[in-house]
């Protein structure tokens, strides 16, 4: 069921962002983006791990085009880097310090570095909320439902930090501009 499921996502989300972005560069920028969310939600999904063999050449690439697309600058790539890893660092130090154990992974910390290279500091901060959302709704539903869940009171981020991603990708700037029209 894995695979065809795989291969449907993966070409709905290729067409949206075609349709969204045209043949730019844009549009080649967040298609490897898609590619690189549906393989850490699967592995980190089945496996618990965010490799670095994605992540940190996602890093580097994610920068690189900031050099070529209309969004994010190179400036704000840079900072989305910084501004993801930082807040998943400081929030993986204060996770153990709180819970005794580890309550986020390294791999976690990479791939939001990575996300804020090629969505900018703003948007990986709609990520991470998004994220944590999602990562809350799903995972309170999952300890009512899933043995595993129950068990090892563990749930891996990385499939929230994808959800979030695709819809900071297609919506971002809409969910951006309308909290700054209410609260501001």
């Amino acid at each position: 069921m894995q695979y065809p499921l795989v291969e449907f996502v993966t070409s709905a989300l290729l067409v949206l962002a075609y349709l969204r972005f045209g043949l730019t560069w844009d549009f080649v920028a967040r298609s490897i983006l898609i590619l690189f969310m549906i393989l850490t939600f699967f592995i980190d999904l089945k496996h618990r791990i965010i490799p670095d063999v994605l992540t940190f050449p996602g890093i580097i690439l994610g920068f690189l085009l900031s050099f070529v697309v209309k969004s994010p600058s190179i400036l704000n790539s840079l900072l989305g880097i910084l501004v993801g890893g930082g807040m998943f660092y400081l929030a993986a130090i204060l996770g153990e310090l709180l819970f005794k154990k580890e309550s986020l992974g390294g791999g976690d910390i990479k791939l939001a570095m990575m996300l804020g290279a090629f969505l900018g500091w703003q948007k990986i901060l709609l990520v991470l909320l998004l994220s944590a959302f999602l990562g809350s709704l799903i995972g309170g539903v999952a300890l009512f439902f899933s043995k595993d869940v129950k068990e090892t009171r563990t749930i891996p981020f990385g499939p929230f930090l994808a959800l979030g991603t695709v819809i900071a990708m297609f919506a971002g700037d809409a969910i951006i501009s309308a909290y700054l029209k209410t609260f501001f």
